[in-house]
């Protein structure tokens, strides 16, 4: 006995000093999930490329996280001052942006005129150019530099439709962690009167993984008080919970610490679900070893035994079960670093906690064992309580004697819940956790008054080996938003051509020729009303008829006058001379002389009277004034002639004029024509245009800064992470493709990223990953139990039967969620999780009943030696299944849904297969070990029967 307890005394005593020592060289697991717990995909997952081409971006894009900024009302509008509150937030914002690490930041549009104006898929507040404003000529650019030239980083499509909510979108770098990104920002948008969120699916899962690490610590205080509680009942005993919690936490705490460091200092595979996993299954494990070593130690102490002699006889019978059940578990969890799925090699680290735990078991709890003997199970001093199992007595006599009733039985109860199981899994990480986490909070906002993908846009990367920005390209991506937009489920699209969600239309060949045919509508009109006043042209001409008339009678009079003179040789004064000559004028035409004409005629009269000399050269001006006269009648009759010509000439201008019209017109309505045709519907983008400021700013946001990578936008109507969603993903990645087969960007790279892409390729990796796991867990476990029943067909029931229970929990846990927790689906690592834990225990509990039928003594029938087994082992295992369960329910208590749907799965998957393998092996070993003859083809016993029928014959 001295050797005994000095030999395990320094065991126990190093084992405590380790678990001790592992508190403190433990690295922060938080953390550790924070930065090596996202699930890895390979670099050839679409949602991987276009990560790489989006960190090849700019400075504006490159390695950041998309978060949106919540401002929320409740049920009222916004008003005036909200609106300016929140504006002069996110100025603040804007200017202390390296302060924050934004990259870029997308304000809602303030004005409350200019949001409504704009349709629901709006993102813009660029005003639609009048039917004045033209395209394709020079001074077109400045014309559209007032429509295209909009800000860029103010959309009216983050102001919700009921005025309530206000987004703002930041681009930010991975400068801080998630958690100190979400602290900074949150303090940063407080605004008085409004609620403000941060979400974004980074800071969902980093919600998610506070919430696991948070009910892990009250699955933890929840298990150990239920544990105890439950081993009390069941062993009547206050010192048996204490002894095995303790053995089972002191391997939690080397095995956790051991991990931890492997993960920080090596990147072993680690995820936010490692540490909850190994917690539950070293609970569970812990305690069914402690119940089998206990179990048999109190056996042989009934038996007569002494503590030392039960102690190793209980460490020899249990420790080999125990060894073989942990070996297995070991090698089982091992096999999942082939997994090529990192949230799957992650539970790999449970085969050390496993191994601590086997090591625990068989030094740590038989030192209680030998040291306090009967003690253990004070107060209650009973030693001959029988372990015998009436239920599954009951159940495997049954079976035995009714083997197909059994079986038809167990197959019309399994049915139902295996059609309730569903292939689609929910991947919303939302879904995981409750609104009481901000992240969750706003994003439940954004789902209310936006569309469901607002959350989550999808972006689609298409990399060229050249610049983008020209007029072949651009029509290309116009053709590609188009056919996306019109794709069903698609909320909006927003893209180089469209970078306010809808399409500019003053880019558009049907757009430029409304213009150009309403200017030339307007040229035609005017052309038409000249046409009209040139026909009524009429140039009159009575004026110079008068003249002419005029211009004869002064020639007459002068002559006259003339005559006279010269007949009497007396020449009356000058101004007697011109008065004549008025008077004349006035008696015979009613004419006066001009007063310059008067004032002539006059001094040249007294210049003439000087002498007869002058009296002779007035005479002779006389005469000059008569021809002048002549000259200006001759002048004005030939200029009446050239104004009728010209007349004629106008008048003729005019059906040249109705030509031009009808051929202005004809073109007219050619282009007319053509702008409703399928041409049309293109855009045309003019180099001047193409090169303006104006435009690069306006597209600049979805081309990289070489100009050879552009990206699209899209905005789905489903839910990220939906079977909707990531439908329309994988049509969206297809349609992309297609589109640019035969065009100049038909070599182009074509990636799909964003929130629903990592999904996507989640989803279909995990899928394959999944099938590979289950077949090799599936041959590896078959194998193994295999060769400790000694048989091929026992270990093929056994783990027929715990595939339909896993189908079955699955099934049960689906119609569970939607009819109480409002989850119509599974969540995404819950399957996984669910067939791990009941493999793990469902192997445990086959070797336990395998160990137990090949330990039966006598050579009895397989099927009556399975009944004894079931008998001796069954109490074990009811024990076992009630404390796990109660461990699993504490789940519960965690908040994160894919634990709270593991273990109700777990739970009813226990129950089900501790009440279907009783019920089942026994009648499966009877048909097929001792009633069925491959030979024959027929049961025996009904050939023995018949036998005796024919001897007893006469």
């Amino acid at each position: 006995m001295n050797k005994f307890f000095k030999k395990y005394i320094g065991i126990i005593i190093a084992w405590v000093v380790v678990a001790i020592a592992a508190i403190f060289v433990m690295p922060n697991s938080l953390n550790l999930v924070a930065s090596h717990g996202q699930t890895k995909l390979p670099k050839s997952a679409q949602s991987q490329a276009a990560n790489t081409l989006k960190d090849n971006w700019g400075p504006k894009l490159s390695d950041t996280r998309q978060v949106l900024v919540v401002f929320s009302n409740g049920k009222t509008k916004l008003n005036d001052i909200q609106k300016s509150q929140i504006n002069n937030t996110l100025t603040n914002l804007e200017n202390k942006k390296d302060q924050y690490d934004i990259k870029n930041i997308v304000k809602p549009s303030t004005d409350s005129a200019a949001a409504i104006s704009q349709p629901s898929n709006a993102q813009s507040t660029a005003a639609v150019p009048s039917s004045s404003q033209s395209m394709p000529g020079t001074s077109s650019a400045s014309a559209n530099s007032d429509s295209l030239n909009s800000d860029p980083t103010v959309s009216a499509d983050l102001n919700s439709k009921d005025g309530t909510t206000m987004l703002a979108q930041l681009n930010v770098g991975k400068r801080d962690s998630v958690n100190q990104m979400d602290a900074k920002l949150k303090r940063a948008v407080r605004t008085a009167s409004v609620k403000t969120y941060i979400t974004s699916p980074e800071s969902i899962v980093n919600d998610t993984q506070r919430a696991t690490k948070a009910g892990l610590l009250k699955t933890v205080i929840i298990a150990v008080v239920i544990i105890l509680l439950t081993l009390i009942l069941l062993f009547r005993s206050l010192i048996i919970p204490v002894v095995s919690l303790v053995s089972t936490g002191i391997a939690y705490l080397i095995s956790m610490a051991i991990v931890l460091n492997l993960v920080a200092r090596y990147h072993f595979p680690f995820s936010n679900f490692t540490q909850v996993a190994m917690l539950i299954l070293l609970l569970g494990l812990g305690t069914d070893f402690s119940i089998l070593l206990i179990t048999e130690f109190k056996q042989q102490l009934r038996d007569g035994s002494d503590q030392l002699a039960a102690t190793l006889a209980a460490r020899k019978r249990a420790g080999k079960t125990i060894l073989i059940a942990s070996l297995t578990l070991i090698i089982l969890f091992s096999l999942l670093g082939f997994a090529n799925y990192s949230l799957y090699e992650s539970l790999a680290g449970i085969a050390i906690g496993i191994l601590v735990l086997l090591l625990v078991s068989i030094s740590f709890t038989p030192f209680f064992l030998f040291l306090m003997g009967e003690s253990l199970f004070w107060p209650s001093t009973n030693l001959d309580a029988h372990n015998y199992s009436r239920s599954w007595g009951f159940l495997s006599t049954k079976s035995a004697a009714h083997p197909v009733i059994a079986l038809l039985i167990a197959i019309i109860i399994a049915t139902p819940f295996v059609l309730l199981n569903q292939k689609h899994l929910n991947h919303n990480a939302a879904a995981e956790i409750t609104q009481k986490y901000p992240a969750k909070a706003g994003y439940q906002i954004v789902n209310r008054h936006y569309a469901n993908g607002m959350n989550a846009p999808v972006s689609i990367y298409i990399k060229s080996d050249h610049g983008l920005r020209n007029q072949t390209d651009l029509q290309q991506i116009e053709t590609i938003t188009r056919q996306l937009r019109d794709q069903k489920g698609i909320h909006s699209v927003n893209s180089a051509t469209e970078p306010h969600g809808e399409p500019l239309k003053q880019l558009y060949v049907n757009q430029q020729l409304n213009t150009l045919t309403g200017d030339n509508d307007a040229v035609s009109s005017g052309m038409s009303d000249t046409s009209k006043k040139l026909k009524d042209t009429s140039i009159p001409t009575d004026g110079l008829d008068s003249l002419t008339g005029d211009a004869q009678s002064i020639t007459s009079m002068v002559s006259g006058i003339q005559n006279d003179f010269n007949n009497s040789g007396v020449f009356s004064t000058p101004a007697q001379v011109v008065d004549e000559l008025q008077q004349k004028l006035k008696s015979q035409h009613r004419r006066r002389l001009t007063r310059v004409q008067r004032i002539v005629v006059t001094e040249a009269l007294s210049r003439a009277l000087n002498d007869q000399q002058q009296q002779t050269q007035m005479n002779s001006a006389l005469s000059n004034i008569g021809l002048k006269t002549d000259s200006i009648n001759s002048t004005t009759n030939s200029f009446k002639s050239e104004l009728q010509n010209v007349q004629n000439q106008v008048r003729g201008y005019a059906s040249t004029l109705d030509s031009l019209n009808g051929s202005l017109t004809n073109s007219n309505n050619f282009l007319k024509a053509l702008a409703k045709s399928s041409v049309g519907d293109t855009i045309y983008i003019p180099d001047n245009v193409i090169n303006a400021d104006y435009f690069k700013t306006l597209i600049g946001e979805y081309l990289s800064d070489n100009e050879k990578t552009t990206r699209i936008d899209v905005v789905l109507n489903a839910t990220p992470g939906s079977k909707k969603s990531i439908d329309l993903v994988q049509d969206l990645e297809n349609q992309v493709n297609y589109d640019l087969r035969g065009t100049q960007l038909k070599g182009a790279t074509v990636a799909t990223g964003g929130y629903s892409s990592v999904v996507a390729d989640n989803q279909q990796i995990a899928h394959a990953s999944f099938k590979r796991v289950a077949i090799i867990l599936g041959i590896a476990a078959a194998l193994i139990l295999m060769l400790v029943a000694g048989s091929i067909l026992q270990p093929v029931y056994l783990l027929g039967s715990l595939a339909v229970t896993y189908l079955m929990a699955l099934g049960f846990t689906r119609w569970f969620s939607q009819q109480f927790l409002g989850q119509k689906w599974l969540t995404a690592d819950m399957p996984f999780l669910t067939f791990m834990m009941l493999l793990a225990f469902g192997i445990d509990y086959s070797i336990y009943l395998l160990m137990k039928y090949r330990q039966t003594e006598g050579t009895g029938k397989s099927a009556g030696r399975m009944i004894n087994a079931a008998i001796l082992i069954g109490t074990v295992i009811i024990f076992a299944i009630v404390v796990i369960g109660v461990t699993f329910a504490s789940l519960i208590s965690s908040g994160v849904l894919t634990l709270i749907q593991v273990a109700i799965a777990v739970i009813f998957g226990l129950i089900i297969f501790g009440v279907v393998v009783p019920s089942i092996m026994p009648g499966l070993m009877r048909l097929t070990y001792e009633g069925f003859n491959f030979k024959q083809l027929h049961f025996k016993h009904r050939q023995t029967t018949r036998s005796q029928n024919n001897v007893d014959k006469p």
